[in-house]
């Protein structure tokens, strides 16, 4: 089977599409739309491992990017997903924040799985952020991250001559 793409729209959440998660993949969290969440039905139907999992929001699923995978014996890098905004201009991924409206797009593969059989799988692409909600520092990043980080945000500025 050929690649296909998808797009897939919901609220972000924990969007890391610009600095690797501790996996070493670029990912995202998505909150799908009712039109959505029927397309994520329908690949899992097919054999699509990406789990869907229910919170007080709704239903939620991650996709995500490796920085590199081995792909018939060979090293196969990988480049961080385009992140575009609304306008369709290149934006900083950075600032996506938790709640933001997004449409992300899936590059969805059939392979073979240990046991001889077929699954799909849909690796992020791109996400075109439609409405931001500015990434909060106090609330999106994890309590890793906070950690180092630290009291940098306390420590007195330099003052330059």
């Amino acid at each position: 089977m050929a690649k296909t793409f998808i797009n897939i729209k919901g609220k972000a959440s924990w969007a890391r599409l610009v600095t690797p998660n501790q996996w070493d993949a670029w990912a995202i969290t998505v909150h799908p739309d009712t039109e959505s969440l029927e397309m994520i039905r329908d690949l899992q139907a097919q054999g699509l491992k990406n789990t869907l999992k229910k919170d007080e929001e709704g239903y939620f699923v991650q996709f995500r990017r490796p920085i590199n995978k081995m792909i018939r014996g060979k090293v196969v890098a990988f480049t961080p997903p385009e992140v575009i905004d609304a306008d369709n201009k290149p934006m900083d991924g950075k600032t996506v924040g938790n709640g933001s409206d997004v449409t992300v797009r899936l590059e969805v593969y059939e392979h073979g799985t240990p046991g001889g059989g077929k699954a799909k799988a849909a690796r992020l692409e791109a996400v075109r952020v439609d409405y931001l909600i500015p990434f909060n520092p106090e609330s999106d990043f994890t309590d890793d991250e906070k950690a180092k980080i630290g009291d940098l945000k306390d420590a007195p500025k330099p003052v330059w001559d």
